[in-house]
């Protein structure tokens, strides 16, 4: 490292300290403090605009966004977890790492993702209508020496950010406990259905204080108890109760149907989920794979045009950190799978392009995670990111399934689990209607609203019935 780099490196740690001390002060002259420290670790356009977004809305106030954000943080997480998620999530995770990515940009030609989502197990304690997952053998999973091998690669390209999911991991909570104790540097997000977060998991997350749990619902008590048992509404109450009073952090997952669009949107719910100490929310689209596909189930485009529509007012409306998968994809530049920004290696060491997409063409046993990333498949799909011009038509599986099709062929890619070419065979017509039906919506509403996502030039407005103007209710508080 030349004298120059050895300066950057030590203001950069000089900065970081700064940071963690000041976590624990609560008010808004930190919260200003604390971003335009960041502005001086962060490296890229993107991240860089996304602190400026940041710093933007605090000077809006102190009933800004983002002052609510981070009050909210800096006073519901305990001190003992805010100052290890500060060091390992945003200071490491998102800022300190960017100098890796790049070097290992710089020699391979593609950057590294973001995060990597791994599915140690397929073991779950519920049965869920609709699983997406419930059709993978249900086997212990990947062995703790496998997991050890993959995070440390994952480590030396600079990916300090891991997502767990299943089946359930916490089935595996003996192996993965000690891995993220082992791996301290880096921030592990759990992605649960909530009911084995008893007193002595709770208890261990918040010693080890670099890990959260994101818990899965599908609404209020009925709706949930519906799609995953009876009771298991209650259960997840009760683990929210077991972390808030710890102060770990934790958030909510949130599967968005054709039957519960409007209550999962709610006022009344997203108030409940802060109450109970929810701080990030993710949407996710109802996916007709997995166990016993159902297309039925999945939103059509108008109630897909109405989750885009609230998730703007929510986010004016309540502190929670919102993010929707596929009516987001215009700030993140469309499909982020394959490698772009994060991959899934399920339980068998299959590695697949996204969650969703249960194909591949390598497992990771015999495998480096850059050898993975660099294959012929994942380059593909990264060749055709985005799929469309309008990036409110994200998914290759939903909304632009030929593409899918085409690639999967193409790369002699194989199904992970039995019943994964369904979805490129049983249930092809129906999902080619209804990409059709979803273009044919969204391709207005972007050729209008694309400016508001930093795209394009400002459309003019569209005309309405009896000649007279109006804005297209997509517009922020609608």
């Amino acid at each position: 490292m030349d004298f120059i780099e050895r300066v950057k490196s030590m203001t950069r740690d000089q900065v970081a300290r700064a940071m963690v001390e000041l976590v624990t002060h609560v008010t808004p002259e930190t919260y200003m403090k604390l971003a335009l420290l960041s502005s001086r670790l962060v490296e890229g356009q993107r991240a860089n605009a996304a602190i400026q977004a940041v710093i933007d809305s605090l000077r809006e106030g102190t009933e800004s966004q983002a002052s609510r954000m981070f009050k909210r943080v800096m006073t519901e997480l305990s001190p003992h977890c805010l100052k290890i998620v500060a060091r390992t999530l945003f200071i490491n995770g998102l800022m300190r790492s960017s100098a890796m990515r790049d070097e290992f940009t710089k020699k391979n030609g593609f950057a590294p993702p973001f995060t990597l989502l791994i599915s140690p197990t397929m073991a779950c304690n519920l049965n869920c209508v609709g699983c997406y997952s419930g059709k993978y053998y249900r086997q212990k999973g990947l062995p703790y020496e496998l997991l050890d091998r993959i995070l440390t690669e994952a480590k030396e390209m600079g990916i300090l950010f891991i997502v767990f999911s299943g089946g359930e991991p916490l089935t595996r909570r003996e192996d993965l406990f000690p891995l993220i104790e082992k791996h301290n540097d880096m921030f592990f997000m759990f992605y649960t259905n909530g009911t084995l977060i008893d007193d002595e998991a709770a208890d261990a997350l918040y010693r080890m204080g670099n890990a959260g749990a994101v818990i899965s619902l599908e609404g209020f008590e009925e709706a949930t108890d519906a799609r995953r048992g009876k009771g298991v509404y209650q259960r997840v109450m009760d683990a929210m109760d077991r972390l808030k009073s710890r102060g770990v952090p934790f958030g909510a997952s949130l599967t968005v149907t054709s039957k519960n669009v409007e209550k999962i949107t709610s006022d009344e719910f997203f108030e409940h989920l802060s109450k109970k100490g929810v701080m990030v929310c993710w949407f996710f689209l109802f996916m007709p794979v997995g166990q016993d596909p159902d297309t039925s189930l999945m939103p059509t485009p108008q109630q897909r045009e109405c989750l885009r529509r609230r998730g703007a007012h929510l986010r004016d409306r309540v502190p929670i950190f919102i993010a929707d998968f596929w009516n987001d994809a215009p700030y993140v530049g469309g499909c982020i799978a394959a490698g772009r920004n994060y991959i899934h290696i399920n339980a068998n060491g299959d590695v697949e392009p996204c969650v969703f997409t249960h194909m591949a063409v390598d497992k990771i046993f015999d495998k480096s995670l850059e050898q993975v990333l660099a294959s012929e498949f994942f380059t593909a799909i990264r060749s055709k990111q985005p799929y469309s011009d309008n990036l409110l038509t994200p998914c290759m599986i939903i909304d632009n399934p030929n593409i899918f099709r085409d690639i999967v062929r193409s790369c002699h890619a194989y199904p992970t689990h039995e019943g994964a070419e369904d979805v490129l065979v049983k249930i092809k017509d129906d999902l080619d209607e209804y990409g059709r039906h979803v273009r044919a919506l969204f391709d207005p509403i972007w050729a209008e609203r694309k400016h508001e996502y930093g795209y394009g030039e400002i459309a003019p407005p569209r005309a309405q019935p009896g000649g007279s103007h109006s804005a297209h209710p997509g517009g922020r508080g609608a």
